[in-house]
Formats: C-alpha cells, sequence, structure tokens
C-alpha cells in the first residue's frame, strides 16, 4: 500500500478485514457497489415514509428503510400530528440513533431550532439562523476526532413562503466516484493532515479549538464511512500538495456537476433522517403572516442503526 496511506486515520486499522472501504478489499468493495447501484436504480430518494415516534418502524417497511438507507444514506419521512422535540427524538431512536451532539446554538435537550434570529442575538453570525443559502457541507465537521457526527436528523415545523429546498448528496457515491476514477486520490483524502479548521475565537476566549483531521475516514466498531467537509473558502486549511491538491478538486468537481445531488423541499410535518451526507440550503423568504421557518435538527455520533432502534 502506497506510503502516503500511513497517515490515514487509526481508525482504519480497527476496521473489519473485509470493509468495503478499506483499499485494499477489492472483492468487498466491488460486492457492496453492485448491491448499493442496484437499490438507487429500486428505489425513489425523495418518497416519503409515514412515520409516528411511539412506536417502532412498521414491519411492513422496514425492510424498504433498510434499503434507502443503504441505496441514499437518508430517509424521508412524514408524521401524521406536528411533533414536538421530544417526539421528534423519540422518532429518531426508531433509527438507532440515541448519542446526541450538542453546539453552542443548541437548546438544552440538544436539540437545535434553526431558524432566523435578530441581528443582538449571537447566533445571528452563524449562516444557519439568517436565512442566507448554505453551500455543500456535512455537519459538525469542525468537530474532534471523539465527537465525529456520523448522523443527523432535520424536522420541518414550519416551512417557509419561497426558498429554502435541502440539496442532498450521499457521501458514500462521492467514495464511489473517486474511488472508481482515481484511488490514489482516495487516499489524499484519507490522511490525517488533509483539512484543518482554524480555532473559533471570541475576544481573547477560544470557544473552539483547531481541529486538523481527514476528509474520509472509518468510524472505530462499525467501519461506517465519515466525511468531513465544506465549501466555505474562509477559516479553512486544506493540505496543498499536488494530489492534495487534485482530490479536494476533483470533490468540487462532482458536487458542481449536480447529477448526483437531489433537492427536496421539506413541508410542514416532514423530516430527513440520515447519516452524515453533504447537505445544502437554498437562501428563503418567510411570509408576511405566517409563522417563521423552523425546522429542528439533532446531530448523533451514532450512525444509522437498525438493530439498536428504540421506539
Amino acid at each position: 500500500m502506497n506510503a502516503t496511506l500511513d497517515h490515514m486515520s487509526s481508525a482504519l486499522n480497527s476496521c473489519d478485514e473485509n470493509s468495503p472501504f478499506m483499499l485494499e478489499n477489492e472483492g468487498a468493495y466491488q460486492a457492496w457497489r453492485a448491491r448499493k447501484l442496484r437499490y438507487r436504480q429500486e428505489l425513489t430518494a425523495t418518497k416519503v415514509y409515514p412515520l409516528i415516534p411511539e412506536s417502532g418502524l412498521p414491519d411492513a417497511m422496514l425492510d424498504q428503510i433498510r434499503k434507502q438507507v443503504a441505496a441514499f444514506n437518508f430517509v424521508v419521512f412524514e408524521s401524521t400530528v406536528q411533533l414536538g422535540k421530544s417526539e421528534f427524538l423519540a422518532l429518531n431512536r426508531q433509527f438507532g440513533l440515541q448519542d446526541l451532539d450538542i453546539n453552542l446554538g443548541a437548546d438544552e435537550d440538544k436539540v437545535t431550532s434553526l431558524q432566523v434570529v435578530s441581528e443582538s442575538d449571537k447566533r445571528s453570525q452563524y449562516i444557519p439562523y439568517t436565512s442566507r443559502g448554505m453551500n455543500w457541507h456535512t455537519d459538525g465537521y469542525y468537530n474532534p476526532d471523539g465527537r465525529r457526527i456520523n448522523a443527523f436528523a432535520l424536522y420541518c415545523v414550519h416551512q417557509s413562503e419561497r426558498g429554502g429546498d435541502n440539496f442532498l448528496f450521499d457521501h458514500e457515491m462521492m467514495y464511489l466516484l473517486i474511488r472508481d476514477e482515481a484511488p490514489n486520490l482516495l487516499e489524499a483524502l484519507m490522511c490525517d493532515d488533509m483539512m484543518c479548521v482554524p480555532a473559533n475565537v471570541e475576544g481573547n476566549r477560544v470557544i473552539r479549538a483547531a481541529e486538523t483531521g481527514p476528509v474520509f475516514s472509518l468510524q472505530p466498531g462499525t467501519c461506517a464511512l465519515n466525511m468531513r467537509y465544506t465549501s466555505r473558502p474562509h477559516n479553512i486549511v486544506w493540505k496543498s500538495d499536488r494530489q492534495s491538491a487534485s482530490a479536494l478538486n476533483r470533490v468540487r468537481e462532482i458536487l458542481m456537476d449536480g447529477k448526483t445531488m437531489i433537492e427536496i423541499k421539506l413541508r410542514e410535518h416532514q423530516g430527513i433522517v440520515c447519516n452524515n451526507i453533504l447537505h445544502g440550503r437554498q437562501a428563503f423568504h418567510n411570509g408576511a403572516g405566517m409563522p417563521p421557518r423552523l425546522v429542528y435538527r439533532a446531530r448523533y455520533y451514532d450512525a444509522i442503526n437498525f438493530d439498536k432502534a428504540l421506539a
């Protein structure tokens, strides 16, 4: 294996020898690839599943939901009633999501209420709390290695009058496209020093320390594929050698191409449960006389795991 791999995340060494995301496991990769692409042909990405938080996932649709996650790494759902935050969390537990992350803007229950805030609110400096569009990113790309975000969920309480559509890109498809074209670029994207997020400092206080790590990594235990990425041009430092620059440019080209992008506007009572896929949001406008756009967000250290699902 290329010497560059010496710099990869140590999680690679703890993964099952049959993981399709280990570059040397070509047989496992080809089997996984064939299954994933077959499911994507059989299923519709934006199919909406009616779900309720009080019980487990219905047996009649469990197999299809499993395939939906395998194919696209997300599921769109619609609740039969308006969900509060506790019901929202209960619904996420049906997907095995239990270990919540907390961020600076989260409420006490660790759920974040994404809505436009006033300019006097400190959160207004962060795009999610404005009506501006958000470019491609994965959630928590600035988190340290021990707090990697592997899944998140959204729930639309009130939709905007115009805009606010979400655009989604399965991070496993990004891996697949690059591996098929140029596995050497994946080696660069898996290096521990590929991406550095400078410290977040307010005044003289460090809110968040600088964090350096890979774009793609495998999580210890599950060997699930995790991706850390942001399209933001500022407050991000990329490794600048030729191979790393080529790898980063290829990621950007694939995202700009848009062929594998999925776009959806969540309506009221609808939500998304997903592994930490690439995503963004259009700018939006709140209509006069309408409740302002409000979306609940929960971030998890777990990945979706139906075997650990709790009602």
